[in-house]
């Protein structure tokens, strides 16, 4: 079941080619999760369920879009993000800038979902250690990521459809005791919060997945399967998981989905699945990590290194320290956008559709990307737009208008 090592960092041929279904089940391990249904949660805080479903739809068909836009690139030439990544930022800067903020990215989150799968199991046991516990799940998670894209998807086959089910009864439960719908649709926040800052939120949850999904779309036949896994993973289930946790959390006094799902009396049985949860979450971090490192250590195996720096995020996680970083790795993620914005004008418009790999560190591109990165933060800080969106659209335009200018006389060194 172990991946081919040579598929790494090479296009994965025609001939390995295997639709949208592995993909997709890969793509909903990362998209079904506690914080999708915490999205739902903390937005009926601010929003009348109307809104909450006007929102949800708005921002999970611009994740769509994102996600089939950037898988496109992925499908077409059969490579993952960081190969793709060198296209603009060149050889070295795609290995050592782009690569090593993926990989940072990806594993910290991965620390911090088995912190959250540890917690869960605690529930559940109360009396063991939970740093043993941390540490024993950190390293089922991790293992089972090491070995690559099909043992993940196996695991996900498994993993997803008792997620979906628990959804949807919870949703049901929560319907019934609440009295029906009425009070759902009377149902008016106290605190409301703006439609665009709700776009922003649902928009911001995912992003990062949406710009690493050719790690996994890679091994598409083409456009067709990219919509495919696009239209169901993200228009369909995390707009379905996001209103339902929204309906859920009317009458709940917190936003946590834990406490939410306790609530509705599922003890155990909410706790195990929400392990599932963080588990198939975590498959997908490990593994982009795992990819990132490949790209900077290209002569050591991807099982080793995604062994390795999931190890890192065990102990960091297991100790507690991980919780000092969370902001650190917000702003991270918030720097990932901005790369989907110079990879789109490269190859799109500058290389007409083809992965064209530049020498060195092309510094335009990662001129472009510090704007995109920019717009990015100042957009948050004055809640001006999207986010995510204003930075790709600065990146993109920024880049597209510094290789006008310099008529790619500057492209690396």
């Amino acid at each position: 079941m172990e991946e081919r090592e040579d598929l790494i960092l090479q296009p994965v041929p025609l001939s390995e080619r295997i639709g949208w279904k592995a993909p997709l089940f890969n793509v909903l391990g990362t998209n079904i999760a506690i914080s999708a249904l915490m999205v739902g949660s903390t937005l009926i805080t601010g929003l009348t369920l109307k809104d909450l479903i006007w929102v949800s739809i708005v921002g999970n068909l611009i994740l769509m879009a994102i996600l089939i836009i950037q898988g496109n690139i992925g499908s077409r030439e059969g490579v993952n993000t960081y190969v793709i990544a060198k296209g603009a930022f060149g050889e070295i800067g795609g290995t050592w800038i782009i690569s090593l903020i993926l990989g940072i990215t990806s594993f910290g989150w991965f620390g911090i979902q088995a912190g959250v799968a540890g917690l869960s199991i605690k529930q559940i046991f109360p009396n063991i250690n939970l740093t043993l516990t941390v540490i024993i799940i950190g390293i089922l998670m991790v293992v089972v990521a090491a070995y690559g894209f099909n043992t993940m998807a196996l695991f996900n086959y498994i993993a997803i459809p008792p997620l979906i089910v628990l959804i949807v009864w919870a949703l049901i439960k929560a319907i019934d005791q609440g009295g029906g719908m009425s009070p759902v649709l009377d149902y008016t926040p106290e605190n409301p919060m703006t439609i665009i800052k709700g776009i922003d939120i649902v928009v911001g949850l995912i992003i990062v997945g949406a710009v690493i999904s050719p790690d996994y779309l890679r091994y598409t036949r083409g456009m067709k399967d990219v919509v495919i896994v696009g239209f169901i993973a993200v228009a369909l289930v995390t707009f379905f998981q996001q209103v339902a946790a929204g309906i859920m959390s009317v009458n709940a006094l917190t936003t946590d989905i834990t406490e939410v799902l306790k609530s509705l009396g599922f003890n155990w049985v909410a706790f195990v699945v929400l392990i599932l949860a963080a588990w198939s979450t975590n498959l997908a971090n490990a593994y982009s990590g795992g990819l990132a490192l490949k790209n900077i250590f290209p002569n050591v195996k991807r099982i080793y290194l995604t062994l390795i720096a999931g190890s890192v995020g065990i102990i960091l996680a297991a100790f507690n320290i991980i919780n000092a970083f969370q902001g650190f790795l917000s702003f991270l993620s918030m720097t990932v956008s901005a790369i989907a914005g110079v990879i789109w004008v490269e190859y799109y418009i500058i290389q007409k559709k083809k992965l064209v790999i530049r020498k060195g560190i092309h510094w335009l591109a990662i001129f472009a990307w510090i704007g995109g990165v920019v717009a990015a933060y100042l957009s948050s800080k004055w809640g001006f737009g999207i986010a995510p969106i204003n930075s790709i659209i600065v990146a993109g335009l920024l880049y597209l208008a510094l290789e006008k200018a310099f008529d790619n006389k500057v492209l690396s060194n």
